[in-house]
């Protein structure tokens, strides 16, 4: 990749962070009525798009920084609630990455509930680490039915922002993740056959 194609990949990865980053926030202010800890997950827009669009390991640093930069931002790094998202986090990309190269006829909707699913359990697990005890699980059926629905929101979301093709056109504007065209090797001479050399002779004695 050239000096510009990657000038141009680190910024558009960086507003995708700082979107993301701002939705994490948001998120964490925006109560979840009867539900306690429960999230819309906005910042799963971000990296749904960031996983389809650019690739893995987009994703992957995107998702970190995301979890990382709202911790401080909240005041919540190194706590548990931190340890939470974190665990959410890695849990619920790892199933999106799955899915998506395993599960190819599932729509990215379908991708973003699993995932949501699979957040919630990571949260309730590594609350359970936390404080010893089992009994959080018994919390967990009603966190999965609230994971659906967020996550098939999610989804739907991110899949209306891909549509829009916003980022495609980034990429095929500034060059980057595009694939690599097969080199053209010189153009080589076909030697004839003895019996067309013979018939483009007579018509050359003919002339």
């Amino acid at each position: 990749m050239g000096k510009g194609k990657s000038v141009h990949k680190i910024a558009l990865m960086a507003m995708l962070l700082a979107l993301a980053v701002a939705l994490g926030v948001v998120d964490y202010y925006i109560p979840f009525p009867f539900v306690p800890g429960a999230k819309l997950g906005l910042a799963n827009i971000v990296i749904l798009v960031v996983l389809y669009e650019l690739g893995i390991w987009e994703s992957v640093l995107i998702d970190l920084g995301r979890v990382f930069i709202v911790g401080l931002v909240t005041g919540r790094f190194g706590q548990m609630g931190f340890f939470m998202s974190l665990g959410g986090a890695v849990a619920s990309l790892l199933i999106m990455i799955l899915l998506k190269a395993v599960a190819r006829k599932m729509t990215i909707i379908g991708v973003s509930a699993c995932a949501s699913i699979t957040h919630g359990f990571a949260q309730v697990a590594v609350y359970c680490l936390f404080v010893q005890n089992l009994t959080a699980f018994y919390y967990y059926p009603v966190m999965s039915l609230i994971g659906i629905a967020t996550g098939i929101l999610i989804g739907i979301l991110a899949d209306r922002i891909r549509a829009t093709k916003a980022v495609e056109r980034q990429k095929e504007h500034y060059g980057f993740n595009q694939p690599k065209k097969e080199a053209v090797g010189p153009a080589t001479l076909t030697p004839l056959s003895p019996e067309h050399e013979k018939k483009e002779d007579d018509k050359n004695l003919q002339e």
